[in-house]
């Protein structure tokens, strides 16, 4: 009596192992094809498993809460494009609204160091950490010293553009009798061959579309072609180039200094954009204000605050600073 009670209560035993052993190759067969599918594989490895000698209620139970049917791989990223593009500064795009509108050509005005190389670059990380690619035009600084600003806002420039999300016209190097410094720039070797310059960037925009469908681009600085280049010649260049980029989704930012020719060349600038925001000095305070880009919250001077590598604005309504 006692040796027939001993055989059941091994049977059982051996019975509850194998299930285990039925429940972890299950279990491992399940992680195997979550881990494909995170790996980017089509491949699941089967593992060995016991083959049990009959089907207990418990093998049966797990084999129907872990199914072996492979998991549908997730859907591609949303290629549609949004209505309007942050800035990366949260208290600007309050103050357009939401941000400028996709494929919008913007002016950016002002003295030195008064933000409006703090919101390109802003503009240009925010497009990174997106994952939309970006064209950043050179013509008064090196690629290093950009990247370097750049990298205070989204460090793993380098990376960005090793994987062509990133992409730079380098109009500088030639001017000083130096070599580009990136591996991936286009190299335009004198400012006025801007013939070449349009056939780059329409190279570049070719290379994006496999990326998204749509972009950003920073131009710095038209202050270089302003001085560089007969005004007819500026007009009609700079004409040609906003079009090409409003068709094919490109919004772009074009910095120019103030203060260093006549104000009628920005008006003719301002012409062929669909906007501008001016900085100013006043003392020893900061002001910008937006003109065109459509709904905007105030059109009056707000004040500016810098901060490390960013600013914040002052109170605005729609009729004045408060």
């Amino acid at each position: 009596m006692i040796d027939d009670q001993k055989e059941r209560l091994l049977r059982e035993l051996r019975q509850t192992a194998q299930d285990l052993m039925n429940a972890i190759a299950s279990a491992q067969e399940k992680l195997n094809e979550i881990q494909a599918l995170l790996n980017g594989s089509n491949t699941v490895q089967q593992p060995v498993r016991v083959a049990p000698s009959s089907t207990s209620p418990l093998q049966s139970s797990i084999h129907r809460r872990l199914p072996s049917a492979p998991i549908p791989s997730p859907s591609p990223p949303s290629r549609e494009k949004p209505e309007k593009l942050r800035t990366g500064i949260e208290k600007l795009d309050d103050l357009l609204s939401g941000g400028i509108r996709l494929s919008s050509n913007v002016l950016l005005v002002g003295p030195p160091y008064s933000g409006k190389d703090t919101l390109a670059w802003n503009f240009v990380g925010q497009s990174l950490r997106e994952k939309i690619p970006v064209a950043v035009i050179t013509t008064d600084k090196s690629i290093n010293d950009l990247k370097m600003e750049i990298s205070k806002i989204y460090p793993d420039v380098n990376a960005a553009e090793a994987s062509g999300y990133i992409r730079f016209i380098d109009v500088y190097s030639k001017s000083i009798q130096s070599q580009t410094q990136s591996q991936y720039a286009v190299t335009i070797d004198t400012v006025i061959n801007v013939s070449s310059l349009l056939k780059a960037m329409d190279t570049i925009v070719s290379q994006f579309a496999n990326i998204a469908p749509y972009y950003r681009l920073v131009f710095t600085s038209l202050t270089t072609y302003v001085s560089e280049i007969d005004e007819k010649v500026l007009m009609k260049f700079v004409q040609q180039f906003a079009q090409k980029r409003k068709s094919d989704g490109g919004t772009s930012l074009y910095l120019i200094e103030s203060g260093l020719f006549d104000k009628k060349v920005i008006e003719a600038l301002s012409y062929h954009m669909d906007g501008s925001i001016t900085f100013r000095t006043d003392a020893s305070k900061l002001f910008l204000r937006v003109e065109g880009l459509g709904s905007v919250r105030s059109r009056d001077w707000v004040e500016v605050f810098p901060s490390e590598n960013t600013f914040e604005l002052g109170a605005f309504t729609l009729e004045k600073i408060r």
